[in-house]
């Protein structure tokens, strides 16, 4: 675009996608916070099959918010009925519970269009809770994966990031989709979110787009997450291990999709990952599924640490208890080097 296109009315240049599932309580807040950004966008809320009124909340706000209503497909089904609808040139997502600082979407609209090679834009992001207590103030620079990768200074807390970018999404996702902008044309080109996936969505889209283009980083965090429920991720553990397992799978199946490595460096961490999962049994009671869990570990590679872990599963709970305290009075671990 020529001139200054953000204080130009008319048409949206950004589309902001919502997925919204029973999100009456918070879903005002991270709207208010779009539609008070200071770009040309529409809002497109995806209600996906929420049993409160989300959708009419959403409604209320007139033609800048468009509503869709579908049965539930998951996030990563609802973002691909938004994308389906959207038809400005950037797309940007807002998850129900987090809403954008001012300015967020002028500042990577900017930083976009001044560089077409980039296909993203993501900025850092502050946690809190609904009372304001601040859980974590920003994580890209205390993200090892993140903070050692070669970065370009565009000025103003704003990076370039060529190389590298996607296979660091393998690792750990740091790229929050509340703080992403991105080309459409380059979600297109992927085929969007991978609808198997409803927890690691994302972390999958990303290392596709982020394989083919590009991203810059802004090391401000523009989004607020409100962590309504601090267990949320210890309820959703078990998926998402095993959507991990699936990606890593994807990847070798399809490895020209993925970042040069993925698949490789994905089947190295399965045995990880499956001892993981079997922690996590072991320590919910659900000692058969632990052992299955770490027998599969051994199976893909053999460890110390999974071999006491799959012993302990056939001790009575005494036993098992102080075993594991041997375990960890021996510094038996298992890690996946980054290398």
């Amino acid at each position: 675009m020529n001139g200054n296109p953000l204080v130009v009315t008319g048409h949206a240049i950004v589309d902001v996608i919502l997925p919204a599932y029973n999100g009456a309580a918070m879903i005002r807040d991270a709207l208010d916070s779009a539609l008070a950004q200071d770009v040309p966008l529409r809002v497109i809320v995806v209600d996906d099959g929420s049993t409160d009124n989300s959708a009419d909340i959403a409604r209320s706000y007139g033609p800048r918010v468009h509503v869709i209503v579908q049965q539930n497909q998951g996030v990563s089904g609802a973002r691909n009925t938004a994308l389906a609808a959207a038809t400005a040139p950037y797309v940007a997502f807002l998850d129900q519970d987090d809403v954008w600082k001012p300015g967020k979407l002028r500042r990577q609209v900017e930083l976009i269009e001044r560089h077409p090679e980039v296909g993203m834009v993501f900025t850092d992001m502050r946690i809190i809770r609904p009372d304001g207590t601040v859980i974590e103030d920003g994580f890209l620079s205390s993200t090892k994966e993140y903070s050692t990768l070669e970065r370009a200074s565009l000025g103003e807390n704003a990076f370039l990031i060529e190389a590298a970018l996607g296979q660091a999404i393998g690792r750990a996702n740091f790229i929050s989709p509340s703080t992403a902008l991105v080309r459409r044309s380059a979600l297109g080109e992927i085929g969007g979110f991978d609808e198997q996936f409803r927890l690691c969505d994302d972390a999958d889209c990303w290392m596709r787009l982020l394989h083919r283009c590009g991203a810059i980083a802004i090391e401000q965090p523009l989004v607020l997450s409100l962590m309504y429920s601090e267990n949320a991720s210890l309820v959703k553990w078990r998926g998402m291990l095993e959507e991990r397992l699936a990606i890593g799978a994807k990847a070798s199946r399809h490895p020209d999709d993925f970042p040069p490595g993925a698949g490789a460096y994905f089947e190295h961490e399965r045995p990880l990952t499956q001892y993981r999962l079997g922690l996590g049994e072991l320590r919910a009671g659900n000692v058969a599924v632990a052992r299955s869990w770490f027998l599969a570990s051994l199976r893909t590679r053999w460890t110390g640490a999974a071999t006491l872990a799959c012993l302990a599963t056939l001790l009575p709970a005494p036993l098992r208890t102080a075993l594991v305290r041997v375990k960890r009075k021996a510094g038996l671990r298992m890690s996946v080097p980054v290398d």
